[in-house]
């Protein structure tokens, strides 16, 4: 484990329930756009607006905006890490995200044409960047290393519930294709609003660099930094690629009388699982300080579901697929925030190496590969397959960090 500086075992900064609840909020607002597109308003979208090519047009998309993401979050950190603000640099640029993602965000819907979709999209991304990069570094800047799992939990847990509550919404609540876009960019802002408007009396965990003083930070070059990297990007890959076509699968594969409310049914299963193990991550990772091990058997947790998949495409495969997804998602999601913020090699350039990390798994390795494989391989059983692989070597890899238990 590494060793904690003095400014960092003297902290105590007021990293509470209501700042955790506060906090989590924000990553609602966040994972309400960036996740319901993928997982459901995008591919129901362009069934509808281009059914002949759905997976090539739906290909694009994602691998369009996980471009953008790569190019933008580390750029938006640079900047964030060098901005002074009397409001403060994070909330500064986290309400400028969410104002650059949510308006354009609220029009995708009333399009049908799937190039301006994509053009629109291009903007929501450019916002989201700049969301992520400046909340994802509050972390490392205000909670206390003993305290950073639950802040991890407090980030990556509500990804499932904005999923679940926006499928409920998008699918019983506001059917209409304009109406849903249209209701998520409000929900999404909303959310986010009180945590970045009401100041808070938290002290930082580490004291930074001055914002805005000029000062050239080189990127880093500790090993463990990248091995983390690598390993989230692994894990998330293999996630992604199997869980983008999802629809598809029950559609196609499965043949469900009823996809939408199959894929509703799938994700309440994993809702409860990703949110019970989420929690008992963040803490266990808190109380036993062994961030890897945790880790490891999330990606391995995950990759048993690919695997069940490919192996027995049913309905009840499925169902334990979704069991089995949640409950490794949830502790990934709870701890590797916890693991990432913890190997960063300097406190001056957080938001920046934050950025490059949160960049790196959102390059488009998971659409290629599947784009690749349901075009040019096999189905979706090989899929699955090449899903549970690509995760196993993403737990793996987490065991060549040095520095972190």
């Amino acid at each position: 484990m590494n060793e904690l500086t003095t400014a960092e075992r003297g902290a105590t900064g007021e990293v509470g329930r209501t700042w955790l609840l506060g906090y989590g909020a924000a990553w609602f607002g966040y994972w309400l756009v960036i996740l319901l597109p993928p997982q459901f308003m995008t591919p129901h979208l362009i069934g509808t607006i281009a059914a002949e090519h759905k997976v090539d047009v739906l290909s694009y998309l994602m691998v369009q905006n996980s471009l953008v993401v790569v190019v933008c979050v580390p750029l938006a950190g640079m900047l964030c890490d060098r901005t002074p603000a009397r409001l403060g640099r994070r909330r500064v640029w986290a309400l400028g995200g969410f104002g650059l993602a949510t308006v354009p965000y609220a029009l995708v819907g009333t399009q049908t044409s799937w190039p301006v979709v994509a053009g629109l999209m291009v903007v929501v991304s450019m916002g989201a960047a700049a969301v992520l990069a400046s909340l994802s570094a509050v972390i490392a800047d205000r909670v206390p290393p003993d305290r950073r799992g639950a802040a991890s939990a407090a980030m990556g847990v509500p990804q499932v519930i904005a999923l679940v509550v926006g499928m409920v919404l998008v699918t019983m609540v506001v059917t209409s294709i304009p109406g849903s876009w249209a209701l998520i960019a409000a929900l999404a802002a909303a959310s986010a609003l009180p945590f970045l408007l009401i100041r808070t009396r938290s002290r930082p965990a580490l004291r930074a660099a001055a914002p805005g003083d000029g000062t050239r930070v080189p990127f880093p070059r500790n090993a463990d930094y990248y091995w983390a990297l690598l390993s989230r990007v692994l894990i998330n890959a293999g996630n992604l690629a199997g869980t983008t076509y999802l629809l598809y699968f029950l559609t196609d594969v499965l043949h469900r009388r009823d996809p939408d409310g199959s894929l509703l049914i799938l994700t309440l299963i994993y809702l409860v699982c990703c949110a019970t193990t989420g929690y008992l991550g963040g803490r266990a990772s808190d109380l036993l300080g062994r961030r890897r091990d945790l880790i490891a058997v999330a990606g391995a947790l995950q990759a048993a579901a690919a695997a069940l998949l490919a192996v027995a495409p049913t309905w009840p495969s499925a169902m334990a697929g979704a069991v089995l997804l949640g409950a490794g998602y949830g502790a990934f999601l709870s701890v590797d925030q916890a693991l990432v913020t913890d190997v960063l090699p300097d406190q001056r350039s957080r938001a920046r190496d934050l950025g490059v990390i949160n960049a790196a798994q959102n390059v488009p390795l998971a659409f290629g590969v599947a784009w690749f494989v349901l075009t040019f391989v096999g189905g979706y059983r090989v899929l699955y397959a090449v899903s549970a692989v690509i995760m196993l070597l993403g737990s793996a890899a987490v065991y060549r960090i040095r520095s972190v238990r």
